[in-house]
């Protein structure tokens, strides 16, 4: 009898022990489910919060690529810089960004290497403006061999393939002055915008000092009331030192800087073409 008793409460205690370990484990296995369905949601979660924030920057670089209206009674001047891409590229891009200012580019085909063309493409989508400048900058074979034209839209091609866009936008090595008619035709038919300028900042002659390229383009400046100011530079540590004091002064004078766009209703070239 006693050892029946023995035998039935270590039956009972193995059950009630079975019976804590069950219960203990299909808690334990709740905990795990549980954590791993918060887990689950909270990926979800970070997915949903990383696709809108990628949208909301699609969004924000489609409204810095498209051209902003330009108000009538602005006062808007575009700062042009030419003969790029070189070493000096991006930290002028860079210099320009830490002013809240966009420029316009004329780059030259036989300058852009692999190393430029992301920073490039970066440098529109940010909002500024590109445009040609001929792939050699030579005026004999530009204009004396007429490869001006074929120049220009093989560096289209360059530019557009670059950027992911048609680029159209021009500006002539020393001037649309060089160019024939037939140079000027073939440009229209080509749907390319001229751009030529009214404020050669003399840069090249202040080289070393950029201070003095400043105080020029500054006292030039005194003379626009009416037209805006396409106001040329060149690519150089020179132009990239300016950058601050250049923008300030150009500002001071109560000017906002924009960059340029093909599709601008402003003409200006030395051909005085309207259609150019």
């Amino acid at each position: 009898m006693k050892k029946n008793i023995i035998i039935m409460s270590s039956i009972l205690l193995v059950v009630a022990c079975l019976g804590v370990g069950g219960v203990f484990f299909f808690q334990q296995q709740q905990k795990e489910q549980k954590a791993e369905q918060a887990k689950k949601q909270s990926q979800v979660a970070k997915k949903e919060k990383e696709a809108v924030k990628e949208e909301e920057a699609k969004k924000e670089q489609a409204l810095a690529q498209k051209p902003k209206p330009i108000d009538k009674n602005q006062k808007t001047a575009y700062l042009t810089i030419d003969d790029g891409p070189t070493k000096y590229f991006k930290r002028i891009v860079e210099a320009l960004k830490k002013e809240n200012v966009k420029a316009t580019f004329f780059f030259v085909g036989n300058n852009i290497k692999d190393e430029y063309k992301a920073d490039i493409k970066q440098a529109v989508q940010d909002g500024n403006s590109i445009g040609m400048h001929s792939m050699s900058h030579d005026a004999n074979k530009l204009y004396k061999q007429s490869q001006f034209i074929p120049e220009m839209e093989q560096e289209s091609k360059l530019l557009s393939d670059i950027v992911g866009k048609k680029v159209g936008l021009i500006r002539a090595p020393y001037g649309s002055t060089y160019l024939n008619n037939d140079q000027v035709q073939k440009a229209k038919v080509d749907k390319f915008r001229l751009l030529d300028w009214n404020i050669d900042s003399n840069d090249w002659k202040h080289k070393g000092k950029p201070q003095d390229t400043v105080s020029f383009v500054s006292q030039e400046l005194d003379g626009f009331h009416k037209i805006s100011p396409v106001i040329l530079v060149h690519e150089t540590e020179d132009t990239l030192d300016a950058i601050p004091a250049l923008v300030k002064a150009i500002r001071a004078k109560g000017f906002v800087l924009e960059p340029y766009f093909e599709d601008n209703d402003f003409h200006l070239n030395f051909k005085k073409d309207p259609d150019l």
